[in-house]
């Protein structure tokens, strides 16, 4: 007999809110993602306390906000303690992205929903997985999950959810072509570009269309055009802030950067690489564990070096505004001067962390750029600033152009306003 399958939306549909959906399949209940944005505020976090308690499992796909970031919230206090699925990598960067944000909330003002201990329980829940590993659910053993690449992020996941002969194909934020660093999804089997069967024909599919209504460029475009906008300020002897996730898309943007940093030869001496964040050190050491779930040539890339995979040794790791400050003071290489600086910093929101401090400091002087590599999360100063650059460059351009995303926006600190 078939199963009765039931799909409703708690948050991310007809909008671009954080992601959480809860599947039903007869008398299972299944949480699909369990994301929030820093803010903690929206009508999904009501959704969600509701049906915590009645949850027989959750599927976490990709370890930044948009799908974990009300995970420890549900876990300590809605109640939400059934057995999590993740893999390995989603496992360990999720847990490191919410340290990151709880550390950054609770200096910022008080903050009481959950701590960095409530965070290490909850992922103490998640039961970590390798791709195309069959797992029976624990409290429903005729339910099978199993995870393949979805790209996008380390660990990123597409889910199969199988009861007997029918299967939900769980979709969202994957990437058909393969990253810097990352293998491209399973959904192309990589045989001339022919879709896995393993993948088609479900009885339900659940994807996403997040960039349906934008035309964007092809990623090598993109890469170039990012490049050059950094090269450009760096050439003119600016800093550059670039806002990022905690633990997710940064690894992309922080490779790309460290690659392209030896052509910059002449500007090494006056200008720093850095990565900042208080759980930076554990990131770049994380990923390095988790060369296995990258594309195979960051591995082989690496080899012809006398270095780790995914080292990253042209990228200075920085954990305060301090060490930063330390770093960027004059000594011989930059013959006394003060040096500049590319800075990677969270939060990719800018309405707080250290990218919003380096904003206000920095925004006072137009040799300065922010480099937005994305838009930013609805309503945050970052989507604002997004919006503004994008209004400007599309008039008069000719529709259907493809448009480079990373978008380089300069600012004066009058223009700046944050709440």
């Amino acid at each position: 007999m078939a199963s009765t399958l039931q799909f409703t939306a708690i948050s991310g549909a007809h909008n671009e809110d954080a992601v959480c959906y809860l599947l039903e399949i007869d008398e299972a209940k299944i949480l699909l993602d369990c994301g929030s944005f820093a803010d903690y505020s929206g009508e999904g976090l009501a959704r969600l306390q509701r049906v915590a308690r009645q949850v027989d499992a959750v599927l976490l796909s990709h370890p930044d906000m948009a799908h974990v970031g009300a995970y420890p919230l549900a876990f300590k206090q809605y109640g939400l303690t059934c057995q999590a699925y993740a893999t390995q990598a989603t496992h360990m960067m999720g847990a490191l992205c919410l340290q990151d944000t709880v550390k950054t909330l609770i200096a910022r003002q008080e903050f009481d929903l959950f701590n960095v201990r409530d965070v290490n329980a909850a992922f103490d829940n998640v039961t970590a997985l390798q791709y195309s590993q069959p797992k029976a659910l624990m409290r429903h053993g005729h339910i099978i999950v199993t995870a393949y690449a979805a790209g996008h992020t380390i660990g990123g996941t597409i889910w199969t959810i199988s009861n007997g002969a029918e299967t939900v194909l769980y979709a969202t934020d994957f990437n058909h072509t393969r990253e810097e660093h990352l293998r491209r999804s399973s959904v192309m089997d990589g045989t001339e570009g022919m879709l896995n069967r393993r993948l088609v024909r479900p009885t339900l599919l659940i994807t996403s269309s997040y960039n349906a209504l934008h035309d964007v460029a092809p990623r090598r475009a993109r890469i170039e055009s990012f490049l050059d906008s950094v090269g450009a300020v760096v050439r003119r002897g600016g800093h550059v802030l670039i806002p990022v996730d905690s633990a997710a898309r940064v690894l992309e943007i922080a490779y790309i950067l460290n690659e392209w940093w030896p052509r910059e030869r002449s500007r090494r001496d006056t200008h720093a690489l850095c990565l900042l964040g208080t759980c930076s050190r554990k990131i770049r050491s994380f990923a390095q564990s988790l060369v296995g779930w990258m594309a195979p040539s960051v591995e082989g890339h690496m080899s012809d070096r006398d270095t780790k995979p995914f080292d990253l040794r042209y990228v200075s790791i920085v954990q305060s505004m301090e060490d930063l400050h330390r770093r960027l003071r004059g000594d011989t290489r930059s013959r006394g001067r003060p040096r500049r600086a590319v800075v990677l910093a969270p939060m990719d929101s800018l309405d707080m962390g250290f990218s919003q401090e380096l904003l206000l400091r920095w925004a006072g002087d137009k040799k300065n750029a922010v480099i937005l590599p994305q838009r930013g999360p609805p309503g945050s100063l970052a989507r604002s600033l997004f919006t503004r650059w994008h209004d400007r460059t599309q008039r008069g351009r000719p529709s259907g152009t493809p448009m480079h995303m990373e978008s380089p926006v300069r600012l004066s600190r009058a223009r700046v306003s944050i709440t």
